[in-house]
Order: structure tokens, then C-alpha cells, then sequence
């Protein structure tokens, strides 16, 4: 499969997801949805899945050409960066299995995206630089990207759009404070607070 070089025709950026990802756009409702009680759709963890699945599904095709697909953009954006240290620490920052990591560097540098260079504090590490190739790449996607997140929030004032950016990288600052390391979770977080005001337990 031919890679993203940026120098390529910008094919299919009207239509990033394609004919079969991406429906037209449903009709609109009158009133809430007959098939989604009241309970869920007031239900956080039903929202965000519902929009994490519409989002994906689209970005995964939107970055397809690239390797590894939406990881490997998360690697590259990491090693253009410059927060690639090593990868070890990218596969930790992303929870990607190490043995993951290996193969799917393997493919970017194969690719010419990135390279792995001598760390110069540390010789025997290396870290994971983006080349010119993979800048223009990553550029690229983030294009069709842009093209998706248009799409997903479609329903939304520019204005909405900027405000429920704002708020959800708020809450994704929240939760990976908590876990820095990956030693306790959001999840661990919350059962500490229902354990704390459930009397049965």
C-alpha cells in the first residue's frame, strides 16, 4: 500500500470516510429519538461511545494509507514533536503493547516517516524522530481529519464546536493526571468515591 507523502493529490478529501463509512445525513427529528429512552440518553457513558464510534469509524479510514492508522498518527505527531524519547515511553504514553510498538515503528520507518536516532544524553536509547516525509504526512492526515471532525460535529455551532473542544480536553487533562504512570486510573478513582458513599459496601 502506497504511503501518504503530502505531495500526493489531496484524493478524497471532499469525502474522507467514503460512500460506505459514512451515511448521508440522517433527517432531522422532531423530537427526541423513539429508540433512545430518556435514562440513556441522559447517560454519559452511552453519549460518549456513541460519539467515539461515529468519530472513529470515520478517522479510521480518513488516516487508512498511513501505518498502524490512528496509532501511527499518535506516534508520529509524538515523534515530530520531539516527545518520542524512546519507544518504550510512546508506548506507555499511548497504552500500546511494546511488542505492538516495535512492529509498528518497523512501519513508519520503513515507510520513511520516521527514523530512529541516538539519543544523545543516552547512546544506548534511541529516539523516534519524524523525518520531512512524515511531517508532510502528518499534515495530510490532520486535513482529512479536520474533514471528519466537521462531519461528527455537524449539528453544532462554530461557536459549540470551540466550547465542547474546550470542555472535553479539559476532562481528558483531568483524567490523564490521574494517570501519569498508568498506576492508578480514572476508573480505580471513581470506585474509590462509590465505595466511600455506598453504605452496603
Amino acid at each position: 500500500m502506497a504511503q501518504p507523502t503530502g505531495t500526493e493529490p489531496e484524493r478524497g478529501l471532499e469525502d474522507p470516510c467514503g460512500e460506505s463509512a459514512c451515511a448521508s445525513d440522517p433527517p432531522a427529528l422532531a423530537g427526541p429519538d423513539p429508540l433512545v429512552s430518556d435514562d440513556l440518553a441522559k447517560d454519559l457513558g452511552w453519549l460518549v461511545g456513541q460519539i467515539q464510534y461515529g468519530y472513529l469509524a470515520a478517522a479510521s479510514i480518513a488516516v487508512s494509507e498511513l501505518p498502524g492508522g490512528l496509532r501511527g498518527l499518535y506516534v508520529l505527531d509524538a515523534a515530530i514533536g520531539g516527545q518520542a524519547p524512546n519507544q518504550i515511553e510512546v508506548a506507555r504514553r499511548f497504552g500500546i503493547d511494546r511488542t505492538v510498538m516495535v512492529h509498528l515503528i518497523d512501519q513508519l520507518e520503513k515507510a520513511g516517516l520516521v527514523e530512529r536516532r541516538p539519543d544523545p544524553a543516552d547512546r544506548r536509547a534511541r529516539m523516534i524522530v519524524g523525518t520531512d516525509r512524515g511531517r508532510a504526512a502528518y499534515e495530510e492526515a490532520q486535513a482529512r481529519l479536520r474533514l471528519v471532525e466537521e462531519q461528527v460535529l455537524a449539528p453544532l455551532a462554530a461557536d459549540e464546536r470551540a466550547a465542547f473542544a474546550a470542555m472535553a480536553r479539559r476532562v481528558a487533562t483531568h483524567l490523564v493526571s490521574l494517570d501519569p504512570t498508568q498506576v492508578e486510573s480514572a476508573c480505580q478513582e471513581a470506585s474509590k468515591a462509590i465505595d466511600k458513599h455506598d453504605p452496603l459496601r
